[in-house]
């Protein structure tokens, strides 16, 4: 007798169609709320700590992104000039600049770079070339084809520099 007393009373308390297992209506949407509310700060809390790390990504990077931007502008000017070795003091410095970041980034395609420098530093003209031209010591087609090589090394070396730079934005934006 008792266990037919107490259904009608839970049935009293909980409502008189409500059966047991049910929730009410304002239940159901309140915990739908708080789950779409959950998903949502968790989306904008993850996507902040990803743009936190790009941030510290992108300052780590700054400084052989600013170095990489000064080499361009060096190989540019030499770009312009039949390249002798006094020409390449500064380019010499900005290479082991260059050098020191390969190691501290090797995930990074900078040892192209160092490669094409490296392959014109190796294509320069003799120091005293005109006096060589003029006194026909020294014959033109070498000229001509370390010339031919410092401008093909040049545009290598700026095609590697924007690779890496690419690298470097795509890994910060």
């Amino acid at each position: 007798m008792t266990h037919d007393a107490s259904g009608p009373c839970i049935r009293q308390i909980l409502g008189s169609d409500a059966s047991q297992g049910t929730f009410t209506s304002s239940w159901t949407w309140a915990a739908a709320i708080a789950v779409v509310a959950l998903a949502v700060s968790t989306y904008f809390s993850i996507d902040q700590l990803r743009k936190s790390k790009r941030a510290k990504e992108a300052k780590r990077f700054q400084s052989d992104y600013e170095l990489l931007n000064e080499t361009v502008v060096v190989l540019d000017k030499l770009a312009g000039t039949a390249a002798q070795r006094q020409h390449l003091t500064q380019l010499g410095e900005l290479l082991s600049r260059i050098k020191q970041a390969e190691r501290r980034f090797p995930e990074l395609p900078l040892g192209s770079v160092v490669a094409h420098i490296d392959a014109y530093r190796k294509a320069t003209l003799p120091d005293d070339f005109s006096r060589k031209l003029s006194g026909r010591r020294i014959v033109l087609d070498e000229l001509l084809e370390l010339s031919r090589q410092q401008g093909a090394s040049i545009t290598s070396a700026l095609a590697a520099i924007g690779a890496v730079q690419n690298e470097i934005d795509r890994r910060t934006i």
